[in-house]
This record gives C-alpha cells, structure tokens and sequence, in this order.
C-alpha cells in the first residue's frame, strides 16, 4: 500500500527521504495532507482511486514515529465501521503489499485533497473534542460529487469506494439498477391511459 505524503505531512515525519511512487492500483494508494481546520491539526487520508477520505484530529507524537502502521490502523478501523468483514479487510491489505510513504499520487489526487481542505473550511459544525476519528466530517466531506482518478463517471466518493472493493472482489458485484428508458416506455404506453 502506498501512502503519499503531501510537503506538510513530510516536514511532519521529518524526513527527507521519500519513495517514489512504486505504480500499484490507485484502490490501494491513500495521499494524506496535514492542514488547519476551525484552529485544530487535521489529517486527510484520501483514497487516490475514488477519493474517499478520512479526517483524522489530536495524533499523537507516537503515531508519527510509525506512520504506516498508524495510517493502516485507521483505515482497518473507518472499513470495519462501514461493515466489511475481517475477512474482507484483511484480503484488502494483502492485495495491496508492503506499507510505504511514498509521494502524492498526482495532480488530480492532489487536486482531491485540496477539494477536501477548501470544503472543510464550510463544514457548519464543531470538530469533536477528545476523538480522534472526526466522524461527522468524514460523512460530510464524503458526499461531494467528484470524478475522481479511478472513475470515468461522477459519484459520492463513499459509493465510489463500494465500487473499488467490487472491481477488486473484496465483494461481490451488487446487481445494476435498472434503467428506464422513458422514450420506449412513452412509445409502449401511448394510448393506454385513454
């Protein structure tokens, strides 16, 4: 897995050193970007595939040291809350490899984060005092249409991610909604209603 890191979160680390970008599936790939929001550190964990990001505040000196492990850890823990299975989780961690910081995953993920901070910045609500995981900030940052790198179509990124963890066979293939088409059905109903 890799897991970009933005200029603040590499003074962050303190390191100079940083991977370039190995090319694995954008499903397995999280660019994270520290920033300010209502006078509170903010860390951004975004999926680069289908911008699905989580909001993370108060990290402790700690969780730095071990970036990878940490970031992995969250997003095991924002999966099992959105209802995968052990199971599912663990699968998703073994296709995606070794954990390792590496740069931004380009100018479109990058241009995500920046969608998230700018948005943030109109979230109406307090960040949550003595929780790390902010909750409510995710869901809201979620439901921003986009059409992210992994997508050729719009979406919620939350949906999006659904459709990452199909692509990939985390799990199965939900069946197609079904589409009217409203022309056929004016043209197979005229003169019914008379």
């Amino acid at each position: 897995m890799e897991i970009g890191a933005t200029k603040s979160v590499q003074e962050r680390l303190k390191t100079t050193k940083i991977d370039e970008i190995k090319g694995a599936s954008l499903v397995f790939c999280w660019d994270t970007h520290l920033t300010k929001i209502k006078g509170r550190n903010v860390l951004f964990i975004v999926n680069a595939s289908n911008r699905y990001t989580i909001a993370m505040t108060d990290i402790e000196p700690r969780n730095w040291k071990y970036y990878t492990l940490y970031i992995g850890r969250v997003i095991h823990g924002v999966m099992q809350q959105m209802g995968y299975s052990e199971s599912q989780i663990d699968q998703y961690f073994k296709m995606s490899g070794d954990m390792i910081v590496t740069k931004t995953h380009g100018k479109k993920s990058v241009g995500g984060i920046n969608r998230m901070v700018m948005d943030a910045q109109y979230f109406d609500k307090k960040l949550e005092k003595d929780t790390k995981y902010q909750w409510e900030l995710s869901e809201y940052l979620n439901r921003d249409i986009c059409q992210p790198e992994g997508f050729d179509a719009y979406g919620y990124p939350s949906e999006l991610f659904k459709l990452d963890m199909e692509r990939i066979g985390i799990v199965p293939k939900r069946n197609p909604a079904k589409v009217i088409d409203f022309s056929q059905y004016i043209e197979n109903n005229r003169g019914t209603t008379d």
